[in-house]
């Protein structure tokens, strides 16, 4: 299998660290810069963006949800647990870092808009949303063992870009329960090695 990203990329983050975390055979190709015109990922589907799944199949997967389940069941579940009350847990984590990702992504390109072009509602609107998002993370993981899943991942990866693209946010400062579980999450090779540099 291969897998399509760019290194800075949130949501191929959480792709690449569930590919290393279930050691399936998974080769990672940086396909950036993705700007470039008739980009070849072009070829294999009408998103022309990363994460992208090429399958031992020959199958391509768009959307990191999608990529993120697969490689979960391809695993025979390694990022999800059987029991159902666990993984409603594991999912409800994974629906928040969903949500603070987005959040974020939005946010953070309506603020590289030129300044007459900007919305402030809706900068006021994303930046609230994401506050609300770091509290339940502080909530859901102050205290918690550091382990892999598909909540976790998306948790990480999703403040491993609040550090990159929102550092103001600061939402470390009050929450020194889910800063002390990130660092711990960081200690994971498939987590720390794919952190954005910036």
């Amino acid at each position: 299998m291969k897998l399509f990203f760019s290194g800075n990329s949130p949501y191929a983050r959480r792709t690449r660290i569930a590919a290393r975390a279930t050691g399936l055979a998974v080769e990672e190709v940086d396909a950036s810069p993705l700007a470039a015109e008739n980009h070849f990922l072009l070829q294999h589907g009408p998103g022309g963006k990363v994460p992208g799944l090429e399958t031992d199949a020959g199958n391509f997967l768009c959307e990191t949800l999608i990529i993120s389940r697969y490689l979960n069941d391809l695993s025979g579940g390694k990022l999800l647990p059987s029991d159902p009350v666990a993984a409603g847990a594991v999912l409800e984590l994974e629906g928040i870092g969903s949500l603070l990702m987005d959040t974020l992504f939005h946010c953070s390109h309506e603020k590289r808009r030129e300044a007459g072009e900007q919305s402030p509602a809706l900068i006021d609107k994303e930046s609230l949303r994401a506050r609300r998002c770091y509290d339940a993370l502080d909530n859901l993981l102050a205290g918690q063992d550091a382990v892999i899943n598909l909540g976790t991942i998306a948790a990480i990866a999703s403040l491993g870009y609040a550090d990159w693209r929102h550092a103001d946010d600061n939402w470390r400062n009050g929450r020194e329960g889910l800063a002390a579980w990130a660092d711990a999450m960081m200690k994971f090779p498939a987590v720390g090695d794919t952190y954005p540099v910036f």
